[in-house]
């Protein structure tokens, strides 16, 4: 923990309108020792520290700038918990941890930040209304006292979901347009201004996540009103169809679950027609990418598109335990695919997913 007293013994004695040498005479020593102190040179003796945080009207921690660093430790300790319970997908116990940060904290935009995206990361919809309450006002006031783009961005996206979420389209929309326009983003702008390999590697991420974004615009379209089951498997294969043009060469890294999930909707939709065929041919393939999922390891991508960029597992997070093969192994129970159960090939994929699943 660095101690900063030169920084702050200046501004309070500055802020107190008070010359070195009236400090040096308060405290009964030189004009000199002062200007040391001010300079880095040098620290109080420690029977000074308490009068000249009395004079000052703070703390000994406040004098020495250490009151903040010992909060930044505190913070980063939470966050960093925080980000090991949503890597194993114990949102329950990352809820719990915010609500104790936020209590302890309460005007910190760290913990309001991290406290409104543990929130908001549950997928329930709509949400409970408690949740969906802290959410709101949370980021509202994140939006009134944070400059930070990202932090407003996230406080933003987060509104906008929570809103819509309870049917309140008006509010949805109204943070919806405070979002930046696409050919505006500074994922773009980045790409296009930095050089080299700086460049490609900004290029490549923005591909990354234009890609995914629009993959996952096409399964939201499925869920609006007035689309046919047939209809609704162009948009979801076209979704599918985006992320393997990404990962050309087949190594998917962290889009494993991706995959998996849009295979297992696709195959609902072919179920809800009653297509045999399709149905467990698209559930053999999700299987197949469950199993990746059970076994991702850190990785550097290769396919051309993306292969300045790397996974690396502990960064990932989620709002369920185990892997894709608890949450399909789920999804098998439901009665969409009874008319396909007694195949041996269902029953053969139920227990490869027993099998991986953790």
């Amino acid at each position: 923990m660095d101690i900063n007293l030169k920084s702050t013994l200046k501004n309070l004695r500055q802020r107190k309108n008070v010359t070195q040498e009236a400090l040096a005479g308060y405290l009964g020593i030189s004009q000199q020792s002062v200007g040391k102190w001010e300079r880095g040179e040098g620290f109080p003796d420690i029977v000074l520290l308490p009068k000249l945080a009395l004079y000052f009207g703070v703390t000994i921690d406040d004098l020495l700038d250490v009151g903040q660093a010992r909060i930044d430790e505190k913070i980063e300790e939470y966050e960093q918990q925080g980000s090991h319970y949503m890597h194993v997908g114990d949102i329950d116990a990352s809820i719990t941890l915010w609500e104790k940060a936020y209590q302890e904290f309460p005007n910190d935009i760290r913990v309001m930040k991290g406290y409104m995206n543990t929130l908001s990361s549950q997928g329930l919809w709509p949400p409970h209304k408690e949740d969906a309450d802290r959410i709101i006002e949370l980021g509202t006031r994140i939006l009134k006292e944070s400059t930070d783009t990202s932090v407003r961005e996230s406080a933003i996206q987060c509104l906008c979901y929570t809103y819509d979420g309870l049917g309140d389209t008006e509010n949805a929309l109204l943070y919806a347009d405070m979002g930046g326009g696409l050919y505006c983003c500074r994922a773009n702008l980045r790409s296009h201004v930095l050089k080299g390999e700086k460049g490609i590697e900004e290029a490549q991420c923005f591909i990354l996540n234009l890609l995914r974004e629009a993959s996952m615009t096409a399964v939201t379209a499925t869920i609006k009103d007035g689309l046919t089951a047939k209809e609704k498997i162009h948009y979801i294969q076209f979704s599918i169809d985006l992320i393997k043009m990404l990962f050309s060469d087949g190594n998917v890294g962290f889009c494993s679950f991706d995959l998996s999930f849009k295979l297992s909707y696709l195959a609902q939709q072919y179920a809800e027609i009653k297509d045999t065929v399709n149905t467990l041919n698209t559930l053999e393939e999700c299987v197949k990418y469950c199993v990746l999922d059970a076994q991702k390891t850190d990785c550097s991508y290769t396919a051309p598109l993306i292969n300045r960029l790397t996974f690396k597992e502990n960064t990932s997070t989620k709002n369920f335990k185990g892997n894709a093969c608890n949450v399909r192994l789920q999804e098998f129970t439901s009665p969409f695919f009874d008319f396909v159960r007694a195949d041996p090939r269902f029953k053969k994929m139920e227990d490869t997913l027993k099998q991986y699943a953790e």
